[in-house]
Order: structure tokens, then C-alpha cells, then sequence
């Protein structure tokens, strides 16, 4: 499967998909060297992913698992985001996508509550409700 993905990124350098795909089954922390020798971790590729595609929601959810509570990453394009906004970003890109939500739920403290980006307020319950949903 890997190499199914390095030859995708190889053929075509700004394939979200593949960028994504791969990051996801890297180990946690892990690196991978591209065909052209280039050498990227699990972050960078789903960067990489957000770059080629800023509508790619799942890179925005991966994303956002490798960041420790309370960190920050920098896109390529400069803007910081934390894990919460990675979370928000994703569900507002893709509304149905249920494991958003829980991971969305998991920043928040016990009766915390959060602002989607179209304006609905959660809590922690009603995001893990609507991951079940």
C-alpha cells in the first residue's frame, strides 16, 4: 500500500489523496522517503496533502491527531491552527465525516462547549451523539 502511494506522489506531485493516505499509515511519528528522495514525516505529509488541496477534510483531521493537546501547527501558507481549528476546519469542509466529531469532542473539557464554523454551538455529548448519529 505504501508503495502504491509513493508511486502516486511520484507521478503526480500534488495528489491531496495520496499525501493523506500515506500519512495515515505511517506509525506514529514515523517518516517516510519519497521515490524522489525526499524525506517527510507523518506531519508534513498531511501538510502537504492541505496544501495541494485546502478542501481535503480528512488531512485536516489527521492532521490534528498529531499535535499534542493545546499545540499548534503552521500550514504552508502561513496561518496557525490549532487542534480545535484542524477539527472545525474539517467538519466544516465535511459536515458527515462522524470521527471528526469525536475527535472534536476529545478537546473539550468536561462541559465545555464549542462554536462550529457555521455558527452551531456543541457540547462534548452532542458531538459524540452526532458521530453516532
Amino acid at each position: 500500500q505504501e508503495q502504491l502511494y509513493l508511486k502516486a506522489i511520484d507521478i503526480d506531485s500534488n495528489n491531496s489523496s495520496a499525501y493523506s493516505n500515506l500519512g495515515s499509515i505511517l506509525p506514529s511519528g514515523g517518516t517516510v522517503k519519497l521515490l524522489n528522495g525526499q524525506e517527510m514525516s507523518e506531519q508534513q505529509l498531511f501538510l502537504k496533502a492541505i496544501d495541494a488541496d485546502p478542501n481535503n477534510a480528512t488531512a485536516y483531521a489527521n492532521l490534528g491527531t498529531t499535535l499534542p493537546s493545546g499545540g499548534t501547527v503552521k500550514l504552508f501558507s502561513g496561518k496557525e491552527m490549532s487542534q480545535q481549528q484542524l477539527y472545525l476546519k474539517a467538519i466544516d469542509i465535511d459536515p458527515n465525516h462522524s470521527p471528526i466529531y469525536v475527535n472534536l469532542g476529545g478537546t473539550l473539557r468536561i462541559g465545555g462547549r464549542v462554536r462550529l464554523l457555521n455558527g452551531q454551538k456543541m457540547s462534548q455529548q452532542q458531538l459524540y451523539l452526532k458521530a453516532i448519529d
